[in-house]
């Protein structure tokens, strides 16, 4: 049906190539279950390693001769520098390369099974009406089963064209309701049954009885089951098996409390729900739709709260990964998994859109004709933006991830814990790495020669090498406010523009802060915007670097501005205001190769792409409230990594970038010149020389008389006080 065709598609960059300029031993990505693990006992691989240096010799015993590593990775060498490399490596070793590559072929087959649009060929969306203990008489189950029958044959059937209808009556409702929706084309189910044939167990209804009275469906696990009488797992799967033995198909309920949603546990539970219920039952039998799942999750049935449809998605793709992995593809790709959890007509639409929903499990909705019909004629192509959907890819838990940058040199993508005060780096195939600071850090930037550029909230903004962790104060900021840097980017000149971040905005309203450039090769910041602001964010340029947006948080508005790097901002213009019902407000952001910025929405549980024309065209859904910045990543630059913060968040999001659309390099700041620790712990250079851009004083650099730009390295031309290629002041 339409409604599949935003389903992701398959990557195999997400975690996995290195680049060939790599001089990492390759060794086998984390497996999908580690990397997708969100419980409170299994995390994304193992816990952090401190520092670059220790994270390396945990996988010592896995690296190559740093010779051969080059030979193998840095292209193009000749055909005898190659054997030779080949012949320097023991046999234990190269035993171990092959291993490792095998090992990575399958990580990446599973990450692309997970990721692989839904086999909507395959999976017809199944609607199921649970009627509970209702309605009170004959008469009223009766004209309800009528109203419902009419509605799924009228016009033909067209309100139910794209889905199979079912309703599951009370046992003593069965036999006249499956009567009256003879030839509708709505099945019927048992809401209970017993897994025994026949016997002394009062009160029970066996599946030959449900059968004999034209049931075909059979719930088996419900939340209510379990919790008021008292259904185990061991139970669950005895009637599982029991069904399938009776030719019925089999509803499987599974779903988590409010305590274990909160406490991170949901796929725990529900892995053990499923191995119990599933124990007993063939790939075969799930290959060939003998099994529906419904996933429900218990603090959203009959409160009126429901799941948004990200988080949906989120457990959803989790239980297919799991069913994947069990079962194998065929099971996975045809088993039917349910929602239920307080459906509505309102909220169907949108979990429809979900690439891993194939139907509902509907309460109270379904005893109301007109709202089941509605709910089972759900729009499969519903108005809106394009629907992406995030998957957890690193579950570090940060208090505050923020500020992620994507190194294309070393495939390595970092990021910032603000309040945590830690650096973290990934290469997709280690374990993430993190460096702890003794500040707050409010952005990472690129730097050149591998380096980084940090901005603390004390020392201000400092160079960085992660390979050595020396660093070096390269000048303070905003000294004398109460403030600290926050959201950067590197300008596509090789300048860092950062803007500034109130410590008590949210108590005292004052805009006190700008916005500043620290131009390529120098140490001083130049302020660039005429305007005090809170809270800076969104940051980011176009590809031609000649427009870059920007968002003061609390305004909730995205703007756009003429972007010179030898000059302030200019022309502003309105290009996104967040509307009215919707939370939140902008937060981190990244531009495309197209020019459209991607930005968090910190509240909303989304990231949106804004198109030319200032309207919003794709929107990423994430199973957590506050994500705060965006990047792209990847070999090819069109993987779409998320950072997100607490306390339900915290984790890094990862998603593909629909077909077409992928990202520019990250620049890197220029400035080649050794970091030196020691001026770092004599206070760096201080605030230096603040110059108002705006005021037309320039940026405070004198004309330089060498022959060479110290930014990008072209010669000079003529004269002058900047380098006429990357706008660098001449030194």
């Amino acid at each position: 049906p339409p409604h599949r065709a935003t389903a992701l598609t398959p990557v195999r960059e997400t975690l996995a190539t290195l680049p060939h300029v790599s001089s990492r031993p390759r060794v086998p990505p984390i497996p999908r279950d580690a990397m997708m693990s969100v419980s409170a006992t299994r995390v994304l691989a193992r816990p952090a390693t401190t520092d670059a240096s220790s994270a390396r010799s945990t996988h010592a015993r896995r690296a190559v001769p740093l010779a051969a590593r080059r030979a193998f990775a840095s292209p193009p060498a000749s055909f005898a520098t190659r054997a030779r490399a080949r012949l320097a490596v023991s046999t234990v070793t190269r035993a171990a390369i092959f291993q490792n590559a095998a090992a990575k072929q399958q990580a990446v087959a599973r990450l692309e099974a997970q990721l692989a649009p839904a086999a909507a060929a395959v999976r017809r969306p199944l609607m199921a009406g649970n009627w509970k203990m209702n309605p009170a008489t004959l008469q009223e189950a009766e004209t309800l089963a009528a109203l419902v029958a009419a509605a799924a044959k009228a016009d033909g059937g067209v309100a139910r064209s794209h889905s199979d209808v079912l309703c599951c009556p009370p046992a003593a409702f069965l036999a006249p309701v499956a009567k009256i929706m003879e030839g509708s084309g709505v099945a019927v189910g048992v809401q209970n049954v017993y897994f025994a044939k026949d016997g002394a167990f009062t009160g029970e209804t066996s599946l030959s009885m449900a059968k004999s009275v034209g049931a075909t469906f059979a719930l088996v696990g419900h939340s209510e089951r379990r919790e008021l009488f008292g259904e185990t797992d061991e139970l669950v799967g005895l009637k599982t098996r029991a069904i399938l033995d009776a030719g019925l198909t089999a509803v499987v309920c599974i779903g988590e409390s409010k305590e274990q949603y909160d406490g991170g546990l949901v796929r725990d539970v529900c892995g053990e729900q499923l191995a119990g219920a599933l124990q007993n039952i063939s790939a075969e039998e799930i290959a060939n739709g003998k099994v529906v799942i419904a996933y429900e999750p218990v603090w959203a049935i009959g409160t009126g709260l429901t799941a948004t449809p990200a988080i949906a998605q989120s457990v959803h793709a989790f239980i297919r990964g799991w069913t994947r992995d069990t079962f194998g593809d065929a099971a996975a790709d045809a088993v039917v998994i349910q929602y239920g959890g307080s459906v509505k007509p309102d909220s169907v639409d949108e979990l429809m859109r979900c690439p891993d929903v194939d139907g509902c499990l509907v309460g109270g909705a379904s005893l109301q004709a007109d709202a089941f019909a509605r709910i089972f004629g759900f729009n499969a192509n519903p108005p809106g933006p394009a629907k992406l959907w995030a998957e957890e890819v690193a579950a570090v838990k940060n208090e505050l991830g923020e500020s992620p940058v994507w190194d294309a040199v070393s495939q390595t993508l970092h990021w910032v814990d603000a309040p945590g005060k830690t650096l973290w780096s990934w290469d997709l195939v280690h374990d993430p790495v993190k460096a702890e600071f003794g500040e707050i850090l409010g952005f990472v930037a690129l730097r050149a020669n591998g380096t980084l550029l940090l901005g603390l909230s004390e020392s201000g903004i400092v160079a960085y090498d992660p390979r050595t962790r020396a660093k070096e104060v390269l000048c303070a900021f905003e000294p004398g406010l109460n403030t600290r840097p926050n959201d950067a980017r590197v300008d596509r000149f090789g300048n860092l523009v950062v803007g500034s971040y109130n410590n008590s905005w949210r108590a005292d309203a004052k805009d006190i802060g700008s916005v500043w450039r620290m131009s390529a090769g120098t140490r001083e910041l130049a302020e660039i915007i005429d305007y005090k602001i809170r809270c800076s964010n969104a940051t980011c340029f176009t590809p031609d670097g000649r427009t870059m947006f920007f968002c003061d948080s609390p305004t909730r508005r995205v703007y756009c501005f003429d972007y010179d790097p030898r000059a302030g901002l200019s022309n502003r213009r309105l290009l996104y205001e967040l509307p009215s019902d919707m939370d939140g407000s902008p937060d981190g952001a990244q531009c495309d190769a197209d020019g459209c910025p991607w930005i968090a929405i910190s509240g909303a549980s989304k990231v949106i792409r804004v198109n030319r024309e200032g309207v919003v065209d794709h929107e990423i859904e994430l199973p957590v409230k506050c994500p705060t910045s965006v990047t792209f990543g990847g070999r090819d630059l069109d993987t779409i990594f998320v950072t997100t913060r607490g306390p339900d968040g915290g984790s890094v999001y990862a998603v593909k970038a629909p077909e077409g659309i992928a990202g520019c390099p990250e620049v890197a700041f220029g400035d080649v010149s050794q970091i030196v620790p020691s001026a770092g712990d004599a206070g760096g250079a201080g605030m230096g020389a603040v110059a108002s851009v705006m005021a037309g004083l320039g940026v405070g650099a004198a004309a330089g008389k060498g022959k060479f730009c110290a930014a990008c390295g072209a010669k000079h031309a003529a004269p002058g006080k900047f380098c006429v290629e990357c706008g660098a002041p001449r030194a």
